[in-house]
């Protein structure tokens, strides 16, 4: 026999290769380079070929091999060379070993073959026959290794041994069906018995001094992870029955002490568990055994004894279930209800959940004990920071994100693992878990929101990547995989008033699944990881449903009342169509207000009290007090939206009519010697027409710099973090993060009314000032019998001037040279609420009535000469009728009609009405000077403002974007504005006989 070369080792390649050095084993991508692994692409270990023996070997490549000899192979040891008695040398045939040394250690001459006699079997490594204890442990009476009993997965069971025949599926929430699997096929019967073996197995047929090595033998056979309920569940079921059934008048307690402690004998009931929390609990409470709940239920309640959730010291038997007596009993409210936590939860400072979680693997091995942080429980990754403030006490948390669904296949990163999750630090209090996919007897019984029927659990899993293996896939490559889909821990407030005490929290857990098909395909997943929060609110109900009634109630008798003003001012003698239409919009709007001011001051409240409190007694609402509260802000924002479509259409349909009080100039005719009066300049009144179109939309704050504040305040400074739903910081988004809307709103009032307006620029008091310049009054019929008056008679006389004369004039009413402006003598007063009599309304009708007919005929506005606002003769003659019937209206010269001028009083100021008769004379009421702004936007600003305000907080709330809820926002409030425009536009038009054409 010859020697060979040393190798030479490069970077993963080798140079003068030789024959007889070959890879330990083989790499991926093809790296076989005669090396075991790869460090940094450097051979760090070589082996010889077969048929060569080891004449050094320190590593690396520091290895010298020879050839052995024909008819010889390499020994055990790899150092020598020993002949073979068969021809080909080949390795022994199953059911012999290879024997190539005395019992003393002396070599033989030979390598030899002998077969395992008895009740003996080789080893893994064929060099040894040993006891086949997966037979001898349990039939001691066995004369080969043959079981000639009854053989569930690699166990060997007496034939008195009853064996359940299970389903050896797990449910898919999707579709409502269930999914083959193979790992229960394996595991689910085999770690049933042992389970049950470790309680009620007659000891007698075991011989004590194999005990140890039966357990040592089937710890690794009950670990297998292939195809597993198919193999383990059966004898996973009678090894845990065992412990619990053994006659323990036979065994030394001593050994049995031993065995427990060298066996872990708890390992196939946390197995058996482990595999029911597979199934989401499912129960089936009929006799059959159909799950492996149906499995460890029987042992829980028929071989350990009526066991309940209030004796939970059972030993090896995990606890699954909360239940006082019997599962059949639904008493989840009993379980959320007990008062068992001491600690007292502070804001100031902040306190954290301890939540831990014992760990336990697929086969039941215990893992020990961890901390939930960093992400530990949440499919979603983030930052430490943000993964671990769902465990600061009352910072209501939501995390989603998107996973590609393959990854879910890859266990390194999404190990199976079971989790028993516990709270505190020094004392651990179990957390009960509610999984909504629980099925007893075919009911889901944790779908509803009643805790009475709520069965909880003890036990959870965050993905099932092995167990769904389904009809088409394998042990490595499931077809189906189940993640948690949803998780949600809900704290509770303790009822006591400010103790800071909290009920034992509870985790809710929804499952979904994903196929391997749609997973290659690009599917992703959305799991949710949410934390909430929420209290007694029987108190807070009550009194939430006795504001809401009360004001209702005082709000609809308002709205009848606004009603009765509206049919006096309107001349309504009865209850008609319009009456009632007119009190549904009058309800709108006094229940929208009422309703704003209930949300707003719940919101401001909760706000205020939540976000100042140490010692916590005070949650957000939730659930149906919070679908409550938005539902009334939604019917705020409905019934505001109709009050604005009222107000819109009322305004549109104004009676009004500009009074021109110029008088004709004397002329001289052509031939010098008649005279004859020069016609009235219209131009004014188009002016002034011009101006109260301009007027009709304006508001006294700016829309755009409104929603510029309030989108910069609440998104870019950060205000509103100062209502998120947390004590101390920005987590999620809440409903109530909009105080900042109106907050804007009002300094904008406040600056424009008492500063913009008094010292700057008054549009309203402009407009009158105009008025009285253009020597034009402006009469106003908002109801038949009701209006404003705006009286601009020239003190002078005239207006129609030039401009050396207007500034002469102009100087002396600066200097008090000639008389007040006002409807009477020396008085200042030029804006008034008038209450007039029937005939007037009727004459005004009767003036109107041929151009309201030649409208309708198609002879008015837009049909003379075929184009937009050209003017008939009926309505220029119209005009000026209106036009001197007004005017001697207000100089007292009809003597059928009349008006007296007053004060309103006290009573009919707070009430906004008028109790005096009008059927004979009108009154003329003294106002602000500022009433006949009803007629505009502007004197509706809280309205409008209101109106603003619940719509930017509805599209924000549906959008969760400050800046996309600005932009709708302004573009809807622009749209009203411009439907008002036209309108406005049109109507005037029409009341005022105006040419449509020269209002811009």
């Amino acid at each position: 026999m010859g020697t060979f070369p040393q190798p030479v080792v490069t970077f993963g390649l080798w140079g003068n290769r030789n024959s007889s050095l070959v890879p330990e084993e083989r790499f991926p991508s093809g790296l076989n380079r005669g090396c075991s692994s790869l460090e940094d692409n450097t051979c760090i270990r070589c082996v010889c070929n077969a048929g060569y023996r080891y004449v050094r070997d320190f590593g690396n490549e520091n290895i010298r091999c020879e050839q052995c000899a024909a008819n010889q192979v390499r020994s055990e040891d790899g150092y020598s060379c020993v002949a073979c008695t068969n021809a080909t040398c080949a390795s022994c045939p199953a059911g012999r070993i290879g024997v190539e040394r005395q019992q003393d250690g002396t070599p033989n001459n030979a390598r030899t073959c002998l077969a395992c006699t008895g009740t003996t079997t080789p080893n893994s490594a064929a060099n040894r026959c040993v006891p086949c204890n997966n037979i001898l442990s349990i039939i001691t009476t066995a004369t080969s290794c043959d079981c000639q009993e009854k053989q569930v997965g690699n166990l060997c069971f007496p034939n008195s041994v009853a064996v359940p025949t299970p389903e050896y599926t797990l449910p898919l929430t999707g579709s409502n069906t269930a999914v083959r699997s193979i790992y229960l096929e394996e595991n689910l019967q085999t770690d049933y018995l042992l389970c049950v073996s470790i309680y009620e197995y007659d000891m007698s047929k075991i011989q004590l001094l194999d005990l140890f090595t039966w357990k040592r033998i089937y710890r690794q056979i009950t670990c297998s992870v292939s195809i597993y309920l198919e193999e383990n569940l059966q004898t996973d079921y009678l090894l845990c029955v065992s412990i619990y059934e053994c006659d323990m008048s036979i065994v030394q307690m001593l050994d049995l002490f031993t065995w427990k402690k060298n066996y872990n004998a708890s390992q196939n009931c946390q197995s058996l568990s482990n595999m029911c929390v597979l199934s989401y609990y499912r129960y089936d409470s009929g006799v059959s055994l159909n799950t492996p709940c149906d499995l460890y239920t029987d042992i829980a309640q028929t071989v350990v004894g009526q066991w309940s959730s209030t004796t939970r010291t059972k030993p090896y038997l995990p606890w699954l279930y909360y239940f006082s007596s019997s599962l059949s009993i639904r008493d989840g409210d009993r379980v959320i209800g007990e008062d068992g936590l001491t600690t007292s939860y502070t804001f100031d400072p902040k306190s954290q959940f301890k939540f831990r979680v014992g760990r336990f693997t697929l086969n039941g091995t215990y893992l020990g004990i961890s901390n939930v942080g960093s992400g530990l429980l949440q499919l979603c990754t983030d930052t430490t920071n943000k993964l671990d403030a769902a465990y600061t006490f009352g910072t209501y948390y939501s995390h989603t994100c998107t996973i590609p669904a393959i990854d879910l296949w890859d266990r390194t990163r999404y190990p199976l693992e079971f989790y028993d999750l516990s709270d505190g630090e020094n004392q651990l209090y179990y957390i009960p878990i509610r999984f909504t996919d629980f099925e007893f007897t075919g009911d889901n019984v944790n779908a509803g929101s009643n805790a009475q029927d709520w069965y909880m659990t003890r036990r959870l899993f965050l993905v099932d990547n092995v167990a769904s293996t389904g009809d088409s896939g394998t042990a490595d490559q499931p077809q189906y995989v189940r993640y948690a889909r949803n998780i949600e821990i809900t704290i509770r407030l303790f009822d006591s008033l400010g103790n800071g005490r909290i009920y034992p929290p509870y985790w809710t857990v929804s499952y979904g699944e994903v196929s391997r098909a749609d997973a290659e395909e690009g599917a992703t997943i959305s799991p949710t990881f949410t934390v909430k929060y929420s209290m007694s609110l029987s108190e807070y109900r009550r009194n939430f449903q006795i504001a809401t009634g009360t004001l209702s109630t005082l709000g609809v008798i308002y709205a009848g009342y606004k009603t009765w003003v509206w049919s006096k001012r309107a001349g309504r003698l009865a209850i008609d169509f319009a009456s009632i239409g007119n009190f549904i919009f009058f309800v709108s709007g006094v229940l929208s207000n009422v309703f704003f001011v209930i949300t707003f001051g719940i919101g401001f409240y909760f706000l205020v009290f939540f976000k100042r409190q140490s010692t916590v007694y005070l949650f957000l609402l939730e659930g149906t007090a919070y679908e409550e509260w938005l539902g009334l802000f939604g019917a705020a924002f409905a019934l505001k939206a109709l009050q604005v479509i009222h107000m819109v259409v009322t305004q549109c349909m104004v009676d009004i009519f500009f009074i021109d009080w110029e008088k004709p100039k004397p002329g001289v005719s052509n031939k010098g010697d008649q005279k004859k009066e020069n016609p009235v300049s219209i131009w004014r009144t188009y002016f002034v027409a011009n101006e109260w179109n301009e007027l009709q939309t304006s508001r006294k704050i700016n829309q755009i710099f409104q929603i510029f504040a309030v989108v910069f305040f609440l998104n870019y400074v950060g205000f509103e973090n100062v209502a998120t739903k947390d004590p101390n910081g920005k987590v999620v988004k809440s409903d109530e993060d909009y105080q900042g809307r109106p907050g804007s709103a009002v300094v904008q009032w406040i600056f424009f009314t008492f500063v913009y307006e008094r010292f700057v620029s008054d549009k309203v008091r402009d407009f009158v000032d105009l008025c009285a310049m253009s020597n034009i009054s402006v009469f106003i019929m908002q109801h038949a019998q009701f209006g404003y008056y705006i009286h601009g008679r020239s003190v002078h006389g005239k207006a129609d001037t030039d401009m050396r004369e207007m500034c002469d004039m102009i100087k002396r009413e600066e200097e008090d040279l000639c008389g007040k402006r006002g409807l009477e003598e020396d008085q200042e007063e030029q804006t008034f609420v008038m209450s007039l009599p029937r005939k007037l309304r009727l004459k005004y009708e009767e003036v109107l009535l041929p151009v309201a007919l030649e409208n309708i005929g198609g002879g008015g506005p837009g049909a003379a000469g075929g184009k937009k606002g050209g003017l008939t003769e009926k309505q220029v003659d119209a005009y000026n009728v209106i036009n001197k019937f007004l005017s001697s209206f207000i100089n007292h010269s009809l003597k059928s009609l009349d008006y007296v001028v007053k004060d309103k009083s006290l009573l009919e100021n707070v009430m906004d009405t008028e109790f005096l008769d009008t059927s004979e004379t009108g009154i003329f009421y003294k106002d602000n000077g500022h009433s006949f702004d009803q007629c505009l936007f502007y004197g509706n600003e809280i309205t409008l403002l209101l109106f603003d305000l619940l719509l930017f907080v509805i599209v924000d709330h549906i959008a969760k974007n400050f800046v996309i809820a600005g932009v709708i926002t302004y573009l809807i409030i622009g749209f009203v504005a411009l439907i008002r425009d036209e309108g406005g536009k049109r109507n005037l038009a029409k009341k005022t006989l105006v040419d449509e054409r020269f209002l811009i």
